[in-house]
């Protein structure tokens, strides 16, 4: 184990608690460590799609000769990847610096650990002096660390259902929380759906400057519409001299990882875990692989509705994998079976990702085996295979 590894270790037995009080201790050791925002720092909160925006935004802005900075979540293999700087993830060297630089400071003792986790990135940032920063919000936004800052442009990628028990329930609730990352006279972008009354007082409380984006006609193997659509509109008001239709026409030609990677002649792996981003899933499917038998490998976190997410693909996949995966935030694979059972599936339990490995291998190259539903199996995949992510192109 990695001095880093052992100091995450440790801090992750700290309770993600998201409390004002925790809040005003995190303001206070960002002022201590004296942050200084770039000049351009984009927000982006919003039930699905704040990654997939987040990365397309990186990639394009790096590729303008822009330098930025880049927060996201969760990890793939390595934790560094949720820093990362021009694509390229935070050395382990210089996260321990900045992770010790925050320890020593009184009221970092009162933070949870995803708090400690973002100003050491913030800290990182503002050490290299950055064009721009992409901060992809947590599951809310009012006391998400990332607005701490004011920033220049703040994005609700789309509002729906989806943890009610922390940011309160029904949409109204949920907006409220999340237009929490709003300032007065900002760039909003509201992606796909209605927007929540309660969105709209904000908005008309703070005179932002709102701009609702539905989609695009530009096509992706890797992304929706959506994500397309909102860094389509944040190309247009503040990078003008980027030609952003162009830029996102070719996309595809970047390498994402855990979107729609075909990594063996028959194994692909998609990091999908809500109704959306497998409903974009089951689209790549039937455009490419419509002449495949189709087997799935899955599991999810445990707070899923597994009615709600699997309805986009359950009819086209009969032949279930539930991959044995020692997590306590993953769902107990009876349950995941019990459910495929009922609707009439074939399931398959208790091997590990090698074994189910060794399956794909075995099994005719007519039938695609598809890994889904969760960020941890993926990238127990990558690790089996050793695809190194170490620095993404």
């Amino acid at each position: 184990m990695s001095d880093l590894e052992d100091y995450l270790n440790k801090l992750i037995r700290k309770k993600n608690i998201f409390r004002e009080q925790s809040f005003e201790n995190l303001k206070q050791v960002l002022v201590n460590l004296k942050i200084k925002k770039p000049n351009k720092l984009i927000s982006i909160t919003g039930t699905n799609g704040k990654g997939s925006t987040a990365e397309i935004l990186s990639r394009v802005l790096a590729k303008n000769k822009y330098e930025v900075g880049l927060l996201t979540s969760p990890h793939l293999v390595k934790f560094n990847e949720r820093i990362r700087i021009n694509n390229e993830n935070i050395d382990d060297s210089e996260m321990l610096n900045c992770l010790e630089e925050v320890d020593k400071l009184r009221d970092s003792k009162e933070l949870n650990f995803y708090q400690i986790i973002a100003a050491a990135a913030f800290l990182f940032f503002s050490k290299k002096k950055l064009d721009v920063w992409i901060l992809e919000v947590g599951l809310g936004g009012r006391l998400d660390p990332a607005n701490y800052f004011d920033a220049d442009i703040s994005v609700i990628t789309k509002i729906a259902l989806d943890h009610e028990n922390i940011l309160g329930k029904g949409v109204e609730n949920i907006g409220r929380e999340k237009a929490g990352i709003f300032r007065t006279n900002q760039t909003v972008i509201f992606g796909e759906g209605s927007i929540p009354n309660s969105v709209l007082k904000i908005v008309e409380k703070l005179n932002v400057d709102l701009h609702k984006v539905d989609g695009t006609n530009i096509e992706s193997a890797f992304f929706h519409k959506n994500s397309l659509g909102i860094s389509k509109k944040i190309f247009e008001l503040h990078f003008p001299e980027i030609d952003a239709k162009s830029e996102l026409e070719k996309i595809d030609e970047f390498e994402f990882l855990g979107r729609n990677h075909l990594v063996l002649e028959n194994l692909l792996l998609d990091v999908s875990h809500n109704s959306d981003s497998i409903e974009n899933l089951k689209n790549f499917i039937n455009k490419h692989y419509s002449a495949f038998k189709l087997n799935a490998i899955f599991t999810c976190n445990k707070e899923k509705q597994l009615p709600n997410i699997l309805k986009p693909i359950l009819n086209i996949i009969d032949d279930w994998y539930l991959p044995e995966l020692n997590y306590p935030q993953i769902m107990k694979n009876i349950e995941i079976e019990n459910y495929l059972v009922r609707k009439g599936k074939k399931v398959f339990c208790g091997y590990d990702i090698s074994e189910i490995n060794d399956i794909v291998n075995k099994t005719d190259k007519n039938t695609l085996f598809v890994a889904f539903g969760s960020f941890k199996l993926v990238g127990k995949f990558y690790e089996i295979l050793n695809i190194k992510i170490e620095n993404i192109k």
